[in-house]
């Protein structure tokens, strides 16, 4: 094997690449700074209120189900009274 077609006969894309990256400074290759971040959203002023009105819905709406599941096994295990013979009869 010939070991000069090992290497690459075209210099010019690697010496090209080597020059862009050293003139380049670092904030060249870093990425932008996105413009909202989860921690400026989470901090603003007003996500207080919006994060105590979630409470109080998700609060409302379990308490509700939790009375309507209550009302409904209490009323589907409720014990019958007995029927009398003579409504037995007349129905």
């Amino acid at each position: 094997m010939n070991p000069a077609t090992l290497r690459s006969p075209k210099k010019f894309l690697p010496a090209f690449a080597a020059a862009a990256l050293a003139w380049a400074s670092p904030g060249h290759c870093a990425p932008a700074r996105s413009a909202w971040s989860w921690a400026d959203v989470w901090s603003d002023p007003g996500m207080d209120l919006v994060l105590l009105w979630l409470t109080a819905i998700f609060w409302v709406v379990t308490h509700v189900w939790t009375l309507l599941v209550v009302w409904a096994e209490a009323r589907a295990t409720r014990a019958q009274a007995p029927v009398d013979e003579a409504e037995e009869e007349s129905a």
